[in-house]
């Protein structure tokens, strides 16, 4: 991962949320509504995941610009992907995981730091109002936890697999938030 990428991503992670909304920030021809009607409209197809970006949105503003309940989704993954990489850091470092499990926790360590950096670029691009990207960046972060859980798919007893999943979820909520920006 390129040093700027890295910076980008760590910066992402720690970016205060409430900040989200006070940088009054407005683009260009983005609905504003409600929290929960975001939430239902993003996540029709999967109740639960639903659930998921009203407790992930809970801390918004009930009313406020899409863009900003897509990034507070989307710095919110980035930072449960820094608590499952040092997860998955602690794991290979201790050296004691049988092979076949050390390679695909291995393979996630590689993933999550691509999912990383895109979800770093996409809040940069959100929080500058540049929507060009974003969608097919949502994608590959998307395809890239999910190759790591399709790893894991053989190890689901390791409470990784469950981290995995809560984050790919997580991730399709960011993505179905940013569908209301720019279509998904």
């Amino acid at each position: 991962m390129k040093v700027a990428s890295m910076l980008t991503f760590v910066l992402a992670i720690f970016a205060p949320l409430p900040t989200l909304f006070t940088t009054g920030t407005a683009c260009d021809n983005v609905p504003t509504m409600k929290r929960d009607d975001a939430c239902l409209k993003s996540c029709n197809m999967k109740p639960e995941w639903c659930k998921l970006c009203q407790e992930t949105l809970r801390a918004a503003p009930d009313t406020a610009e899409v863009t900003s309940y897509a990034l507070m989704a989307t710095r919110q993954a980035s930072l449960k992907y820094g608590g499952t990489m040092n997860t998955i850091n602690q794991m290979l470092g201790a050296g004691n995981l049988p092979r076949k499990e050390r390679e695909a926790v291995s393979h996630c360590k590689g993933k999550y730091g691509e999912a990383g950096a895109l979800m770093a670029s996409i809040a940069k691009q959100l929080d500058g109002c540049d929507f060009t990207r974003g969608r097919q960046e949502y994608i590959d972060a998307q395809v890239a936890i999910g190759s790591c859980q399709d790893g894991l798919w053989s190890f689901q007893y390791m409470p990784l697999y469950a981290t995995v999943t809560a984050d790919h979820d997580l991730t399709m909520v960011a993505f179905e938030l940013g569908g209301l920006i720019f279509g998904s």
